[in-house]
This record gives C-alpha cells, structure tokens and sequence, in this order.
C-alpha cells in the first residue's frame, strides 16, 4: 500500500491516494536517540510520550535542547501535522513506521523490511527484528554446542 525510495538524502514515502511525504534525515545523535527511546518501550522502560517525541522527529526532525534532541516547534511538523489531519490511524502508522526505521542505522534496509514484511504490524515486527539482529540484541547469550 506504500512505496519508498531516496531522493538525494531524503526518504519519500507515497500512500496511495496522498500526496507523498518527505522525511528528511536526523542527525546521527539523534537517530541513536530515538533507537534508544523505541527499543526501550519495547521493554516497557519509556513512556508513551517518549516514543511519541521519538516518532515525532522520526518524520519531521528534532533540535537539540541541552544534551537530548526534542522535536522540532508544532508549527515546524509538517509531516506530523499531514498525518493527523488527513489519515487514519491505520494509515498513520503507514508513514511512520518506515520512517522510524530510515532514521535508524538500518537506513534503507528497514524502510524495505517493514514493505517487503507486510506493513502495518507484521512489518514493525519484521523491521524491529532486523534492528535488533543489527544492534546485536539477540546474539547468542550461550556458547553453542560443539559435537
């Protein structure tokens, strides 16, 4: 139901029927930040806020306020702004979990994990996976049996 590709450093990702979104990149900083933020309230150690701000900046950018990036002014979030007026939730989540994904250090790869997985629930399981197996989450915590 999405398409994505790369127009010079930005992600463009189109719904159909809407016009596409432009998603700019985060600094890296603040793309470790956000990573941090999603991976922790998988475990249920950030708030609903958190992530919130995180996914925020995922789609419109973030400025950095002392030593922790927020999001940009709400008058600044275009792409946050686009999508609470005109999609659904379903949609929403459409634009911004492939958004999420480019902006950590899979890139592209996590913008076509969560497409080629299916979108929606199936494609944030299968992009998060794929964050995970980078960030060397699930590395083997046992030595493996030697036979």
């Amino acid at each position: 139901m999405i398409t994505a590709h790369k127009d010079g450093r930005n992600l463009i990702i189109t719904l159909e029927g809407v016009d596409p979104f432009t998603i700019r990149p985060l600094p890296g900083h603040a793309g470790r930040q956000i990573t941090d933020v999603y991976l922790n309230s998988m475990s249920g150690s950030a708030s609903a806020l958190d992530l919130t701000a995180a996914l925020q900046m995922a789609v419109d950018g973030a400025v950095l306020d002392g030593d922790h990036w927020v999001p940009r002014p709400d008058i600044e979030q275009t792409n946050f702004n686009r999508i609470g007026m005109e999609l659904s939730q379903e949609e929403s989540e459409l634009v911004i979990m492939p958004a999420f994904f480019w902006q950590t250090i899979l890139g592209m790869d996590g913008v076509n994990a969560y497409i080629k997985g299916g979108e929606g629930l199936a494609g944030t399981l299968k992009a998060s996976g794929a964050l995970a197996t980078r960030l060397d989450l699930l590395a083997r915590r046992t030595s493996p049996s030697s036979e």
